[in-house]
């Protein structure tokens, strides 16, 4: 079964909320992001990046929020999709893209998880894809003018992922999984 790294939305909006203070959480969901890239990428396995477009607001690409968040940047072999709304298979190719490739097991980290992260793992486990979220390499954002803090969005909206459309794994757990594969 192939497998690819599917990065969700790691845009410049995720720091310009941390730097505006806006409730953020895990605290090291970057860092562990960048450490889950970088053995995908030793390991030559392939990578895809999605990107979130609109065509006249904060995510407009002529905008620094829709640019990549600093290390996330594709490599020129890496594959990237542009989306227009929340799920990274809504008219992308990307469903596509894996089955030309022979990729049905995606490995899922990014932003935001309660919005596009949530949208896109449940079209993919629709569409017969097997889903592995690392949860601690997935960003959650307080909702704004709600008491809903980002830890609690977490854990909801991972809690209700695992119960039907992913399997959930830390960092740390996929490591001990592929540790004969990576440097």
């Amino acid at each position: 079964m192939a497998d690819a790294l599917l990065i969700i939305d790691m845009q410049q909006f995720v720091q310009q909320r941390i730097d505006q203070g806006i409730d953020t959480f895990p605290p090291q969901a970057i860092e562990n992001g960048l450490l889950i890239l970088n053995a995908y990428r030793q390991r030559q396995r392939p990578v895809i990046h999605i990107y979130h477009h609109d065509s006249n607001g904060t995510l407009h690409p002529d905008q620094l929020a829709a640019m990549p968040l600093e290390g996330f940047q594709p490599l020129p072999n890496e594959k990237f999709f542009i989306k227009h709304g929340s799920s990274a298979f809504s008219h992308t190719g990307l469903y596509q893209h894996l089955l030309a490739e022979g990729i049905s097991q995606l490995t899922v980290i990014g932003a935001v998880a309660g919005f596009c992260v949530n949208s896109t793992v449940r079209a993919a486990s629709d569409l017969g894809l097997s889903v592995t979220l690392i949860d601690d390499a997935v960003l959650s954002f307080a909702l704004a003018g709600t008491s809903y803090n980002a830890e609690l969005l977490w854990n909801t909206t991972l809690a209700l992922l695992a119960a039907d459309f992913a399997a959930l794994s830390s960092l740390a757990q996929w490591r001990s999984e592929n540790e004969n594969s990576i440097k």
